[in-house]
């Protein structure tokens, strides 16, 4: 018998339902030995050759079963299975272990603390393998069909169409209590579920009104319960929507419950069925769910979102009552010191002390929100003038007067105070808020502490909303362009490796702006997202015209820190984008500021980007405080050593004591160090005496359009090796 003769029978012209299978395994004649074993099932397989190629499958699809190999480099399969497990699409997805390896316990534990949700052992038996892929993917397949239809009486119908003893079993059996009527209204049964929701004996209750088990106060309000037939038939053919109401327990008790009603007929018999279920844990999580949405978890205090809905209503009053009301805004002074230095548990505590003390200086019909860091909103209730808010502004001022005790440590921290005032100032909440924050840091520059919003400070509003609503047409239209800048690695060849992708703004009016001149209105606004997804698109594209034009080069992109927000996409974009151009893991360096990699969103962001291949930076590294708390605890690659340290490494003692200093703690870390700023040959040969890795400035390179870096790689003796075309 040939080898063609013995392949499994070919499946069906249609295909089984079905998301497709993963199968992730680095050896390519297990995964086809495997295809091979399925391929009688019908099912779509998608095969991964490790486990970062799993993660970025993962991004791009749904699977409704994942088979994996544990032991693989890099990522191994129990280091996958958790990061898949991180992402909310994908952590109920089932993954099963195909290894010789885990029959111990201590490694069986350690598959299901991952994520498993079962094993096959190799050698591997076909028709196990078939039967539980095939379970799995069923499971699959009707969950997706539970999720998509909230009516459940439909499939209890059909089930008691089929016997009334299978109705019976089914009845007994369902998490939800079942309750039956006849016609007369009157319990006929009452299932397993139902007794143990009411504390009823099933006798106790044959042959009583549906309303028994109402609550009292409610059985008026939900009459068409209590009467369900003549509810159904009035209803005819149109969906019954489930009711909520309150139910009573024998005990007396009472309970939130919602109540689904269906008209049901065997043989000739026709009854009504009710299923009935508790939502008391459904209900206290909506409202805890309600209150985490709209206050801060720190302070317990109204957030942004809150507060800007509160604000809304004043408006809409003072509008009505043709009345004024006003905003104040208050931002803590140097408040990054005391993070800094303290760290950010203290700073948190801080926060929370602030907290307390703004609620016992305001009434308690005004409102105080923590709108985000170290800024509170206060609106005080009522009609607001000058002097109303002055009043709260000056009693909110004199609750620093003190200093703070934060756990031992004595803090004299100060606000200022911005306020604005509608409609003199604004018609709508964001106009108020922006115009607030306008007079704050016009109090915090001139040293008052507070200050109102001043019409001439209407120009630089103006100016903002334009500028953002350029760069917003000027994304779209191809406005942006990137110049580059090499990065020298700095042992005997001294040869360009990598670039440095830098944005730029071609204005049409203007002409060519720097970052500084428009980046951190960018960075505060929902622009950032398009603008960082232009950059990575264009940086990469770049970077395979230059790969396949022989110059094998890293690309460098700066991340800002709204980008590793929770709830960032920011992995899934860089896997997208890399997977489009080609570019193979490790190749893309994400540069992060200081700020960013303090953020409490950080970790699991940059976890699931390193773990995808991707390489991380530390930029200017040394202007803040904080960083070298975090090096440690995050996934970090690279730290780029500000140039502000560089450029007078020769002429300043303490600089090339930090500089040494930061490339010996860098290497003991198992990191890379960048230098910035090499700007003369003196400074070049001190960084290379100390052993910094790679180092970039105007020395070998201004940042410059592609053409004119690709010209400078091929010409300069600093430019990149010669490559093979591909």
């Amino acid at each position: 018998m040939t080898a063609a003769d013995q392949r499994p029978e070919e499946p069906p012209d249609e295909a089984r339902p079905g998301a497709p299978i993963l199968l992730v395994d680095d050896d390519p004649s297990k995964r086809l030995a495997l295809d091979a074993m399925l391929a009688p099932l019908g099912y779509s397989v998608v095969e991964a050759d490790s486990g970062r190629a799993a993660l970025r499958a993962v991004l791009r699809q749904t699977f409704a079963v994942i088979l994996m190999d544990v032991r693989m480099p890099t990522l191994d399969g129990y280091e996958t299975a958790k990061l898949i497990r991180q992402r909310s699409e994908s952590a109920r997805t089932p993954i099963i272990f195909v290894t010789a390896f885990g029959r111990d316990e201590t490694e069986t534990a350690e598959a299901y603390a991952s994520g498993a949700v079962d094993f096959i052992f190799t050698p591997i038996v076909r028709e196990v393998l078939q039967a539980k892929v095939s379970a799995f993917v069923d499971l699959f397949v009707k969950s997706e069909e539970l999720q998509r239809s909230l009516d459940a009486i439909t499939d209890l119908n059909a089930a008691l169409r089929d016997s009334e003893a299978r109705s019976r079993a089914v009845l007994q059996n369902v998490a939800d209590g079942i309750v039956t009527a006849g016609e007369d209204g009157l319990i006929e049964s009452f299932n397993r579920s139902a007794r143990r929701l009411f504390g009823y004996r099933e006798e106790e209750v044959i042959g009583q009104p549906l309303k028994l088990i109402i609550a009292p106060s409610h059985q008026d309000d939900c009459s068409e319960v209590a009467h369900p037939r003549r509810r159904v038939l009035d209803a005819k053919d149109v969906p019954v929507q489930p009711t909520e109401t309150v139910g009573r327990r024998k005990d007396g008790s009472c309970f939130p419950m919602e109540m689904d009603m269906s008209l049901m007929q065997i043989g000739t018999q026709t009854f009504t069925i009710g299923c009935i279920r508790d939502i008391s844990t459904r209900k206290a999580y909506t409202k805890a769910l309600e209150h985490r949405t709209l206050h801060d978890d720190l302070t317990g205090l109204p957030n942004r979102t809150l507060f800007a809905d509160r604000v809304d209503r004043a408006i809409a009053s003072a509008d009505r009552s043709d009345e004024s009301c006003g905003v104040l805004l208050v931002d803590l002074d140097e408040f990054r010191e005391v993070n800094d230095t303290l760290g950010r548990k203290q700073g948190d505590a801080l926060l929370k002390a602030v907290a307390e003390r703004l609620r016992g200086v305001i009434r308690d019909s005004d409102t105080v929100a923590r709108l985000g860091g170290d800024e509170f909103g206060i609106l005080p209730y009522g009609e607001t003038d000058v002097e109303t808010a002055a009043v709260i502004a000056w009693k909110v001022r004199a609750a620093f007067e003190h200093p703070f005790v934060i756990n031992g440590h004595v803090i004299d921290m100060h606000a200022s105070i911005g306020i604005a005032f509608f409609p003199e100032h604004g018609l709508a909440t964001s106009d108020l808020l922006r115009r607030a924050d306008l007079a704050m840091h016009q109090a915090k520059r001139s040293g008052s502490g507070l200050a109102v919003f001043a019409a001439a400070s209407g120009d630089q509003t103006a100016r903002r909303l334009t500028l953002l609503s350029e760069l917003r047409d000027g994304i779209s239209r191809g406005e942006l362009v990137l110049h580059f800048q090499p990065k020298v690695h700095l042992g005997a060849k001294r040869r360009t490796v990598g670039v440095e992708a830098l944005v730029r703004w071609q204005h049409p009016t203007d002409g060519l702006l720097m970052p500084a001149q428009f980046m951190p209105e960018a960075e505060r606004s929902e622009l950032i997202e398009p603008l960082t997804g232009w950059v990575l698109d264009e940086a990469l594209r770049q970077q395979r015209v230059w790969t396949d034009a022989g110059f094998d080069l890293t690309m460098a992109v700066n991340i800002s820190a709204r980008s590793l927000a929770p709830g960032s996409h920011l992995p899934d974009i860089v896997a997208k984008l890399t997977d489009s151009w080609g570019i193979a893991p490790g190749r893309l360096i994400l540069e992060l500021t200081e700020s960013a990699v303090i953020d409490a969103g950080v970790p699991s962001v940059l976890d699931l980007l390193h773990a995808m291949g991707e390489r991380l930076a530390i930029d200017d590294f040394g202007t803040g405080h904080s960083s070298l708390v975090y090096l440690q605890r995050l996934p970090i690659d690279q730290i780029k050593i500000d140039r502000s340290f560089v450029m007078n490494l020769a002429t300043v003692p303490g600089d090339a004591i930090i500089v040494r200093s930061t490339i010996d703690l860098a290497h003991n870390l198992g990191l890379t160090v960048v230098a910035e700023g090499v700007e003369d040959e003196i400074a070049l040969e001190m960084l290379v005496k100390y052993g910094c890795d790679t180092a970039q400035g105007y020395y070998f390179s201004r940042p410059c359009p592609a053409d004119e870096l690709t010209a400078w790689l091929a010409g300069s003796p600093y430019g990149a090796p010669e490559g093979v075309k591909r």
